[in-house]
Formats: structure tokens, C-alpha cells, sequence
């Protein structure tokens, strides 16, 4: 496991692990809120859509946010993560692959870890059945 940590304007973040996601969730999502992006991600906040003169500083406010919340969640993950995400600019994919690798709360691995347990957990003929 790694003690790296990056650096952003409101926080030392560790590097995203296997191992701690669910505390680098949290944070990297405060780090998000604090730079008006996490709207963004999650997809509460889409791109405003047209071609008017009004709607580009709101387009290139949704561009620069979105590319800041790549940049942070890029920056965050340890080098063994980062192939999971390597190949999108779009921080909603990061997201999402990241969350279907690593979030221990998604129905399929958290099946999968089930079965592991209960598979290691079977008797075998040399060893007592404890609780």
C-alpha cells in the first residue's frame, strides 16, 4: 500500500488505492465541491447547450470546472489505477470506472466478495468448524 498524497488548493489527498476508496471518495469529493465541479461529475450539472453569445462564458465555466475535476481525480489515483481511466477526458467516465472497479457497495463485487468468504470459510477435514 502506498502513503503517497498530492497536493490540491483545499487538501493533501492520498492516492487513490485498491484499499482506500471509500476515504478517498469523501474527500476528493469535498475537493470537487469546493472547486464548483462535483455538480459536474455526478451529472446534476450538464453542459449548457446552443450557440448563442450569452451561453459561452457559462459553456467555458462547465469546460474549465469539468477539466479541473479530471485533472484532480487523474492526479489522485496511484499509478496501478490509472490505466482504468487513461483512455477518457470525461471525468463522468473516471468516475464511473473507478466506482465500478473499486466501490465495495456495487451489487457484483460485492457478490463476488461474498462468495470469496464464503468459500474460504468452508470446513476442511483437518480443521475444527469455529464461529
Amino acid at each position: 500500500m502506498t502513503n503517497e498524497t498530492f497536493k490540491t488548493d483545499h487538501a493533501n489527498v492520498p492516492k487513490l488505492t485498491e484499499e482506500n476508496y471509500p476515504v478517498w471518495k469523501q474527500i476528493i469529493r469535498r475537493v470537487l465541491i469546493a472547486k464548483k465541479a462535483y455538480d459536474i461529475l455526478t451529472g446534476v450539472e450538464l453542459l449548457p447547450v446552443g450557440n448563442c453569445v450569452a451561453l459561452r462564458p457559462l459553456q467555458e465555466s462547465w469546460h474549465d470546472r469539468a477539466n479541473k475535476a479530471l485533472a484532480q481525480i487523474h492526479l489522485g489515483c496511484c499509478d496501478k489505477l490509472l490505466p482504468l481511466i487513461d483512455d477518457t477526458d470525461d471525468p463522468v467516465e473516471m468516475r464511473e470506472a473507478l466506482r465500478d472497479r473499486l466501490d465495495n457497495a456495487s451489487p457484483k463485487l460485492g457478490r463476488t466478495q461474498v462468495l470469496q468468504k464464503f468459500t474460504a470459510s468452508q470446513p476442511s477435514p483437518d480443521k475444527m468448524v469455529t464461529q
